[in-house]
């Protein structure tokens, strides 16, 4: 270190005696009241640190590192130079980085991380845009993040992410599992994410690190991100995600199947509803019966999809088969009656009641290995995979995409249900007549 945190009449500052004196606030202050020798009684004189019992301390001794680190770093680069940096040099060099004047690839990862995630909250709630990953997801990487540096001791800076070597330490680093806390410097700290993540997990976690060094670039933080890129490619691989979904067969025979109890009964016509019209849960609350009308003598559910409301704009056209409007007039066009936990749960048991859906599936519970049934995998959203997986083979697909309101076919792609049979007739094309 080059630098050291001092106490100035109650302020914190970085100080640096070279050249002159430097005195740089931190913007932290503690109380003024002394001990003996005339100390603060709030400083921690050997660790050179606000006092734990202090209120909000880790929040001070964070912003003190921090403003340490860009102290350091920036006198580190200017060594590296062969350049001495004088007292005055560096609290100018200090206070443009205060001011927002400039940038460095040395400053700390969490600082940068934060601005990006505020970026990311204005987007995603205040303009609604849409996203493949959502906004707690932006949250759980900060955690990852803060709970990396508390293992190893350290406050990651831009230049120690942006090469694959830490790429690869960080993947392995996820897939290992964590103790629930760690002591760190006669300090307890209790760890915010579990760890042992599978590929799919890494993958969202990596999609972050991928737009967050996007951010970099137009900051001129980072210059080319195509390492990322290649090493996602290479190292991450995400198996298909095992899903169930009913066949038309299964459907009239689920219709058929009378609930005695009328909120199981209206939960399975509500769920029947989405496997006949690939409904997401948002539109079955924002069911609209004005929205019907009639294209070539059939009922077309014409409507702005709720996933792109507020950014594409795309409108779904959906024909609805005589089942899906039969399911309506029982319904009295009324589809938002409960609310998508409740109504999932229901879903639950009311699945296993009718015994159709019973049979085992490869999908197994992490913990016990036991192999799930297949209505324990089904949930509203399984609606839509069963809508697109049943026309998949038949409907052209710039017809169904208009279904769906999907501007990509891989996209589209992501609903198929991969576990029904195949078709082996198709090959008879082969054949001799």
């Amino acid at each position: 270190m080059y630098c050291t945190p001092k106490v100035n009449n109650g302020s914190i500052v970085i100080y640096y005696g070279v050249d002159g004196i430097m005195r740089f606030p931190t913007g932290i202050k503690i109380s003024k009241d002394k001990i003996r020798n005339n100390k603060f009684k709030e400083w921690d004189y050997k660790k050179e640190m606000v006092r734990v019992e202090v209120r909000n301390s880790t929040e001070m001794n964070k912003t003190i590192e921090n403003w340490l680190t860009k102290a350091d770093d920036i006198v580190s680069k200017h060594i590296k130079e062969g350049v001495k940096v004088s007292a005055k040099e560096l609290k100018a060099e200090l206070t443009k980085i205060k001011n927002g004047n400039v940038e460095t690839r040395t400053s700390i990862f969490l600082d940068h991380y934060e601005d990006y995630m505020e970026r990311k909250r204005v987007q995603l709630i205040e303009r609604g845009n849409r996203s493949d990953i959502s906004f707690i997801t932006y949250g759980t990487f900060k955690s990852t993040i803060i709970d990396y540096e508390a293992e190893n001791n350290i406050r990651l800076k831009i230049i120690d992410v942006t090469n694959t070597e830490w790429l690869n330490n960080f993947h392995s680093w996820l897939t290992k599992p964590r103790p629930k806390q760690i002591t760190v410097e006669g300090q307890v700290y209790k760890f915010k994410t579990g760890g042992k993540l599978k590929p799919a997990s890494v993958d969202k976690r990596f999609e972050v690190l991928t737009g967050f060094f996007t951010f970099l670039k137009e900051k001129k933080l980072l210059s080319d991100d195509s390492f990322l890129k290649n090493y996602k490619r290479s190292e991450i691989t995400v198996l298909p995600k095992i899903k169930t979904t009913l066949t038309v067969d299964e459907i009239h025979m689920l219709y058929d199947y009378k609930f005695e109890n009328e909120t199981k009964e209206n939960v399975k016509l509500l769920f029947l509803f989405a496997c006949l019209t690939g409904f997401r849960w948002t539109d079955i609350e924002n069911f609209d019966k004005s929205f019907i009308k009639k294209i070539k003598d059939r009922p077309v559910y014409e409507h702005i999809a709720s996933k792109t409301k507020n950014s594409m704009g795309k409108i779904s056209k959906i024909p609805l088969c005589d089942l899906a409007i039969k399911i309506l007039i029982e319904l009295d066009y009324n589809l938002k009656i409960y609310c998508n936990g409740y109504t999932n749960r229901t879903l639950h048991k009311l699945l296993k009641e009718t015994a159709i859906f019973n049979q085992p599936t490869l999908a197994t519970d992490k913990n016990t290995g036991r192999r799930f049934k297949r209505y324990e995998l089904i949930t509203m959203h399984r609606g839509r995979d069963t809508f697109i997986t049943n026309l998949i083979a038949t409907v052209p697909l710039n017809e169904l995409m208009n279904y769906t309101s999907h501007e990509k076919i891989s996209t589209l792609q992501k609903y198929i249900d991969h576990s029904r049979d195949i078709n082996p007739n198709y090959v008879t094309i082969f054949d001799k007549n």
